[in-house]
């Protein structure tokens, strides 16, 4: 399974498996080594990036919530601690960092003016970085499935658009996702369930339109 920004699932489950050299680099990090911080940038960017693209819906702002998130882990590296894996911690910080911003005043304002004028016309931001090298028909439908998609998790509650991005786009376990958002693995399957549930019904229609003869 392949996100529109090309991060695969094989992608996330081997970044979860180098906690090791996570380690080594925290460690010189936290000594002074930016170069050190600067690969654990390049190793989890395009993880932080997904998440944020599929939670706001929009490239620019997703592009500066990773921005904010490495600042932000940068900062407190130092409280770093090894009760949990680096990338558990920098997860938790990107998750939190997208619902804050989606919670946001100001950022519901600005989506509301910007969705007014354009909500259905408006494409997904992933489509701007769809590979081009498909037919123009086949292209097209893609683009037309991706921006549906988009829309049904951007209509989905904040809390369960988080879940279903981090089990079913970044392939996470349960476990890492419990830890990640601070909740029961209970929860996380109920909130899971629920947004599935939500997410076909919302989606249902457009994939019979696709199906039909």
């Amino acid at each position: 399974m392949e996100d529109a920004t090309g991060l695969t699932l094989r992608d996330a489950r081997g970044a979860a498996g180098t906690a090791d050299e996570d380690r080594g680099l925290v460690d010189r990090a936290k000594a002074g080594d930016v170069q050190a911080f600067e690969a654990l940038v390049r190793r989890y960017q395009r993880w932080v990036f997904t998440l944020a693209l599929r939670m706001v819906g929009d490239r620019g702002d997703a592009e500066d919530i990773a921005q904010e998130v490495f600042l932000k882990a940068y900062r407190g590296l130092q409280g770093f601690r090894r009760e949990s894996r680096f990338s558990t911690w920098l997860y938790a910080i990107a998750g939190h960092h997208c619902l804050n911003r989606l919670a946001g005043r100001e950022y519901r304002t600005r989506r509301a003016e910007r969705s007014a004028g354009a909500a259905a016309a408006l494409p997904s931001a992933a489509d701007r970085v769809a590979d081009a090298s498909p037919g123009p028909d086949a292209l097209l439908e893609r683009h037309e499935l991706r921006r549906v998609i988009q829309t049904g998790l951007g209509q989905l509650a904040e809390h369960q658009r988080i879940v279903i991005i981090l089990r079913d786009i970044q392939g996470m376990s349960y476990e890492d996702i419990a830890a990640t958002l601070g909740v029961s693995l209970g929860t996380v399957r109920s909130r899971l369930h629920r947004a599935r549930m939500e997410l076909r019904a919302r989606l249902g229609p457009h994939l019979d339109d696709r199906s039909a003869p």
